[in-house]
């Protein structure tokens, strides 16, 4: 690095690090913010402190981004696996997946006794502290967090290092109504408490940014006065889709008077595979045997499936596409076709591919599948989504949006998608490449340094 310019302590979640059989790094895909996070080294030079998982327990705690992704930056990405106390980390991501994942994305959770919640809450904060920790670096200009899991970490930081500069990213949604529940208050008051010990804190949508607002105005009105809140919608990186569109392989097995819907989640209840299948099969009952074959492709990546609720999911889409499946029998073909496992090369082509791409998430901070299928379509794909995408917010007249997440809903939106002529297809497909364009990875990363004291982009 030389004198000036500006270098950045990242932390997050999780990091893009998978091994091989034989341990050798490679870039693993992952979802949400964490694929976007590299285009901040366009800006700044950039220390990436991760929590270690599982898988990588044991193994090396240093890598360099450009090695293991053959990716260039105009400035380094150096990646640090932080170990924490297994059990603490355990209990905190099982307290994350089981309410406070839920509660931002609108869905209920279960009752806890105040002791059993102190304590939960009491993880989530000790492996905040821990990663805090493992990140003090005095050369950098200040740090940048990312994911809800790690809304104590400003705290931490902020008794470390007191004047750097702190940012926060938000990339789930917050909730727009709170829930009359006392243990949802003290979850949501536990969080942002934690988020307003930033200087700046960023969100995907301005719905987002007004209920956090509101919450903090009349739950903790006395420690928003210091803090910025800003609107910075996460993207895609335009140019690297491209490029890796014109090298996937094609792996579809469709010709081309084959319709293709196609529908690529992680196995969560928020992305509402279910509904998006009996949407589907409702539709296709008025499917003629005679005419061209349609396809739902479903592209499920299994998600925390260390926690039997997530096993009984994953589980339930298997059977359902079982199910309905036996029911369309009568068009002489299997027209739903589930593929699991996380081959980001296939879904890949199948978003160049799609006719229609569904993407009906009850709630959802991100969804940047559906800004990757805008780049990578070359069909004039029809988007259909809900109005609780993130991506939507800015997307949405481009999109066909349904009324209500629910299988009537999609149901709806599918035919609308399927009624559209070709010359709307064609519209919405280009402004949806001009604005993503515009508005891509790097416009992101330019306003998420700009906080900073130093913006150099060499």
């Amino acid at each position: 690095m030389t004198e000036g310019e500006l270098k950045i302590g990242v932390l997050a979640r999780r990091a893009p690090i998978g091994h091989t059989a034989d341990l050798t790094a490679t870039l693993e895909h992952v979802g949400g913010l964490t694929r976007v996070l590299p285009a901040l080294a366009e800006f700044a030079n950039i220390d990436w402190t991760a929590l270690t998982t599982q898988s990588q327990v044991g193994l090396p705690r240093y890598y360099s981004f450009s090695e293991i992704s053959n990716q260039v930056h105009q400035h380094d990405i150096n990646i640090f696996l932080a170990e924490v106390d297994s059990q603490e980390l355990d209990l905190s991501d099982w307290f994350c997946a089981h309410y406070i994942w839920p509660l931002l994305h609108g869905l209920p959770i279960p009752e806890l006794a105040d002791a059993e919640l102190s304590h939960r809450l009491n993880t989530v904060r000790s492996t905040s502290q821990a990663l805090a920790a493992e990140s003090i670096d005095v050369d950098n200009h200040g740090y940048l967090v990312n994911d809800f899991q790690l809304s104590q970490v400003p705290v931490a930081l902020r008794e470390l290092e007191p004047s750097k500069q702190i940012s926060f990213f938000l990339h789930t949604p917050w909730p727009k109504s709170i829930p009359s529940s006392n243990i949802s208050t003290k979850i949501l008051e536990f969080l942002a408490s934690g988020m307003l010990a930033a200087d700046v804190i960023q969100f995907q949508t301005q719905k987002d940014l007004r209920a956090f607002e509101e919450f903090v105005i009349t739950h903790l009105p006395l420690e928003l006065e210091d803090v910025k809140l800003e609107v910075n919608p996460v993207s895609v990186n335009v140019q690297q889709l491209n490029l890796q569109s014109l090298n996937t392989e094609d792996l579809l097995n469709l010709r081309e008077d084959e319709i293709s819907y196609v529908h690529i989640a992680r196995s969560d209840p928020i992305k509402n595979t279910l509904a998006s299948i009996n949407a589907f099969t409702g539709l296709a009952r008025d499917f003629k045997d005679s005419a061209p074959r349609s396809y739902l492709d479903l592209y499920i990546v299994p998600s925390r499936q260390q926690w039997p609720m997530y096993q009984v999911l994953l589980s339930e889409i298997v059977k359902t596409v079982e199910q309905c499946n036996s029911k369309l029998s009568s068009l002489n073909y299997a027209p739903i076709r589930l593929h699991i496992g996380n081959d980001y090369q296939r879904a890949s082509k199948a978003l160049t591919r799609y006719d229609c791409l569904i993407a009906c998430s009850v709630a959802d901070g991100l969804n940047l599948v559906v800004k990757e299928g805008a780049i990578l379509n070359d069909r004039n794909g029809a988007i259909v989504s809900t109005k609780n995408v993130g991506a939507i917010a800015e997307l949405g007249n481009f999109c066909i949006v349904a009324a209500e997440a629910t299988e009537i809903g999609i149901i709806e939106s599918l035919r609308e998608a399927q009624n559209l002529s070709s010359e709307t297809r064609r519209n919405m497909s280009a402004e949806l490449k001009r604005h993503i364009q515009e508005f891509d990875s790097s416009y992101w990363a330019q306003n998420a340094v700009a906080n900073f004291k130093v913006l150099e982009k060499v």
